[in-house]
C-alpha cells in the first residue's frame, strides 16, 4: 500500500468514536491501523465473547456476511472522513465474493481497502483476512449526505 501512515503503538490513526459510524452493536471496526491517499487499513475486534456468537447459529457459530459487508462499508466511510467528507455516509452499491468462514476461533479480522474517489462517490476494494486467511473480498460504493437538518 503506498503512501500509508503506520498506526502509532497506543491507538487509531483516526478516533473512530468521533466519526459519523454507527454505535454500539452496529459498530464494526475497533481502529485504523493506516491510512494514505488512495488505501485504509482497519480491524474488527471478534474474540470467543463477542455478542454475534449467541445469536449467530448458536450450536454453529459463523461470523455473518452481511457484517462483514457492513464492516468493509465502515472502512470506506472512515477513507472518506480521512478526506474532508461530513454528514451522513450511505452504501449505495456492494459486492461481495466470501471465501472462507470466520468462527469463534477469531481474534478479529483485518480489513486493507483500495480506495478511490470520483466526485461524491467513494469506491472501495476491500480485502478482509482473519489470522492471515483471506475471508471475503467486498467491493463498496458510497456517498455521503449532507448533515440532517
Amino acid at each position: 500500500m503506498p503512501e500509508v501512515s503506520i498506526l502509532p503503538p497506543d491507538g487509531s490513526l483516526i478516533d473512530v468514536d468521533t466519526t459519523f459510524l454507527p454505535l454500539a452493536q452496529m459498530r464494526q471496526i475497533t481502529r485504523v491501523t493506516a491510512v494514505g491517499e488512495s488505501a485504509i487499513e482497519g480491524t474488527v475486534r471478534l474474540g470467543p465473547d463477542h455478542w454475534v456468537w449467541a445469536q449467530h447459529f448458536p450450536d454453529d457459530p459463523v461470523f455473518p456476511g452481511t457484517l462483514i459487508i457492513e464492516a468493509a462499508g465502515q472502512l470506506v466511510a472512515l477513507w472518506a472522513w480521512e478526506q474532508g467528507a461530513r454528514g451522513r455516509p450511505r452504501l449505495v452499491r456492494t459486492g461481495a465474493q466470501f471465501h472462507n468462514p470466520v468462527g469463534r476461533w477469531s481474534p478479529g479480522l483485518v480489513l486493507a481497502g483500495a480506495m478511490r474517489r470520483r466526485k461524491h462517490l467513494y469506491f472501495g476494494t476491500v480485502r478482509v483476512a482473519s489470522e492471515g486467511t483471506q475471508v471475503a473480498t467486498v467491493e463498496a460504493v458510497l456517498v455521503v449526505l449532507p448533515p440532517a437538518g
